[in-house]
C-alpha cells in the first residue's frame, strides 16, 4: 500500500518538513520517498528561478 503509515522517511529533516512530505504522499497516493523526491525537485526549480 502506497503512503502506508508504516513507511518512514529516512532523511534528516525538521518535523515540519517531514509532516508536509507525509501529508503530500497521503494526499496524492504516492510513496513517502517519491513525495520527498518530487518536493525536492520543486524546491530546486524554485531556487533556479531566483
Amino acid at each position: 500500500m502506497r503512503g502506508a503509515l508504516r513507511e518512514s522517511l529516512n532523511l534528516r529533516v525538521s518535523p515540519e518538513v517531514k509532516r508536509q512530505i507525509e501529508q503530500y504522499a497521503a494526499r496524492t497516493g504516492i510513496s513517502i520517498n517519491a513525495a520527498a523526491v518530487l518536493l525536492a525537485e520543486g524546491l530546486r526549480a524554485e531556487r533556479r528561478k531566483r
